[in-house]
């Protein structure tokens, strides 16, 4: 009995310190994981160019707001159409965390040797993952990379990596738990030394569009965009752009240009944009929305459509969670935001807030839309109040040469038929007459057209829409307002204003003539400038190589130097030890000829000694 309960006390002795570092229990009832978050994806469509510089921007904004809701699993876009290198950068992350969890336990059993091996492939493991996501999973294993240095007595290799790790990230925490005072007492002086000298810039662009920019794991915008304050060590730069091949490096000096590869999905995505912003608030809108889902293979897709104005003012914005399966718009939010900065960014938080706390119901078994429910497009508008304009104009000019018709009818019945003023008069009220016709029935059909452009619902056979983020447009009777058209004075050539408005008419066509020609041209200055930053990248590396072979050659040439000075040593030590074996048999023969010439000494020399 005795024996029994020393060795419980022994046992529970050496557990206690392995309990103690464990995690306390959860005593209170956690969550039972009875369905899984829906996934979701975010889009942002920019619905004028105004709105094109911000889309970086609020797409990571608005993924950051669906993620804190916790009632989602957000799949990021780019990732979903690179799946292949998402999927092997997350089995990097994976190999990573499997290596420290192997490092922390040999650590714990002082086995600190295997336990820096296993940092150090964890920490190699990471810099191949996303580093947008598991930076500072990387800068932990870096810690205890360090902690295990200390623990084998290494301190100048502690050294080198404290200053490495806090010069990307200063914010590292250093436990007592792994370090001493001493080791602490060095981590703050190298931490002030770096932020004292914290002096550098970078200016990170991208071609051929704009992308997400991180530094160091942190979001610092949109590209370009050039970062101040940095400290001067190399920095670990991630691209991320839906569409494009994510792009991640190591980079050092003070600006750096990057050329993103479309992945096999790019043509499909921008054809899905180009569908939306034709038409932001017609039904094709979420069956574009509901194709962009597919194929991100997401159960729901989180839209922000957002329309910018240059300089500051009021922007139109948007926010749709749409399902994937059947369209159904599950929350639905507009309203005006400002163009930029804080506030921007408050105004569309707070409608992103609207639509991800809860999820609307359906109306009945059938899916709800918010389509345009008297709130036509902008173009559609336009081209509905051209129209009009238009009807109005030609019904004026029908009524006027009706009048005409009238009065030369009158006076040929007063002119004598023999006349031939008569004939002239005759003529000409047929023809006015004629124009008068033409006139009201094209005046008719024009503004007929018109009124269904401008006012009618635009998207068909959806649910009455919300509170649009525009207010609501004047009622078709006031639509002949905007291009009145009263009768003409006698005496004015009616046909050019019958005609003036006509050159509006194809103004929807020209606008996307023009639209066309503004792209091909905002292509060619593209291809231009990433033909620049190609050659700039090239003179760049051949730069960058040429240092490095004269670099080379310095290095080889001080090798050289170095083991000609050991050769020379070598034949210096062996010219003297030659010359001190010669001399110590020098030595030796003058001591033997010395010993023989010496006279023997005889038995009757001892006997007499």
């Amino acid at each position: 009995m005795d024996a029994a309960l020393s060795g419980l006390l022994v046992g529970l002795l050496a557990a206690g310190p392995a309990f103690a570092q464990q995690p306390p229990l959860r005593l209170l009832p956690r969550a039972l994981p009875a369905a899984a978050a829906p996934s979701l994806t975010v889009v942002v469509v920019p619905l004028d160019a105004a709105a094109r510089t911000q889309v970086p921007r609020l797409t990571y904004l608005a993924e950051q707001a669906a993620a804190g809701t916790g009632r989602f699993e957000v799949v990021r876009l780019a990732d979903a159409l690179e799946a292949d290198a998402a999927r092997a950068r997350e089995e990097k992350a994976a190999q990573a965390a499997t290596a420290f969890a192997e490092g922390q336990k040999a650590y714990d059993e002082l086995d600190t040797q295997k336990a820096l091996q296993q940092f150090d492939a964890a920490v190699q493991a990471y810099e191949a993952s996303d580093l947008s996501r598991h930076f500072t999973d990387m800068s932990r294993a870096r810690v205890m990379k360090i902690a295990s240095h200390v623990a084998n007595g290494d301190n100048k290799a502690a050294a080198r990596e404290i200053s490495d790790v806090l010069a990307r990230n200063p914010q590292a925490e250093f436990s007592p738990n792994y370090f001493p005072a001493d080791e602490r007492n060095l981590v703050e002086k190298t931490r002030k030394s770096v932020l004292a000298q914290a002096d550098k810039t970078l200016e990170v662009k991208t071609q051929p569009v704009m992308a997400q920019v991180f530094l160091d794991g942190q979001f610092q915008g949109s590209s370009p965009v050039k970062l101040s304050g940095l400290s001067r060590a190399d920095h670990f730069i991630t691209l991320v752009a839906p569409g494009y091949a994510q792009e991640q490096q190591r980079v050092s000096g003070a600006e750096v240009a990057f050329t993103l590869q479309p992945t096999v999905h790019a043509p499909r995505l921008r054809e899905l944009v180009e569908r939306i912003e034709d038409g932001p608030e017609s039904k094709g809108r979420d069956e574009a929305l509901k194709a962009l889902g597919t194929l991100a293979g997401t159960q729901q897709v989180l839209a922000l459509l957002i329309r910018g104005t240059p300089g500051a003012g009021a922007q139109d914005a948007m926010v749709l969670r749409l399902e994937t399966r059947d369209g159904h718009n599950l929350g639905y939010a507009a309203g005006p935001v400002t163009a930029s900065g804080e506030a921007m960014e408050a105004g569309v938080q707070s409608l992103l807030a609207n639509v991800l706390t809860g999820d609307a119901p359906r109306n009945g078994s059938k899916p709800v839309n918010h389509f345009s429910a008297g709130a036509p497009s902008a173009n559609r508008r336009t081209a509905g109040y051209v129209l009009l304009a238009t009807g109005a104009a030609l019904l004026a000019g029908g009524i006027y040469f009706g009048l005409e018709a009238s009065s030369k009818s009158d006076q040929f019945k007063e002119t004598p038929q023999t006349s031939a003023r008569g004939e002239a008069l005759k003529s000409d009220g047929k023809t006015f007459a004629l124009i008068a016709d033409l006139g009201v029935l094209a005046g008719l059909a024009s503004a007929g057209a018109g009124a269904w452009l401008a006012f009618s619902e635009g998207g068909g056979g959806g649910q009455k829409a919300a509170p649009a983020s525009r207010p609501p447009e004047p009622p078709a009777e006031a639509a002949p307002t905007e291009a009145p058209a009263p009768a003409p004075e006698p005496g004015v050539a009616p046909p050019e204003k019958a005609v003036e408005p006509a050159p509006e008419k194809l103004s929807p066509k020209k606008r996307a003539e023009e639209e066309r020609r503004a792209r091909e041209e905002a292509a060619k200055q593209e291809r231009q400038a990433r033909e620049e930053a190609t050659k700039q990248e090239r003179r760049n590396r051949e730069e960058a190589a040429k240092k490095e072979r004269e670099r080379e050659e310095a290095e080889r040439r001080e090798r050289e130097d170095a083991e000609r000075r050991e050769r020379e040593e070598a034949e210096r030590r062996k010219r003297q030890e030659e010359e001190q074996r010669k001399r110590e048999e020098a030595e030796r023969r003058k001591r033997e000829e010395e010993r023989k010439k010496r006279p023997a000494l005889d038995e009757d020399d001892l006997r007499n000694y």
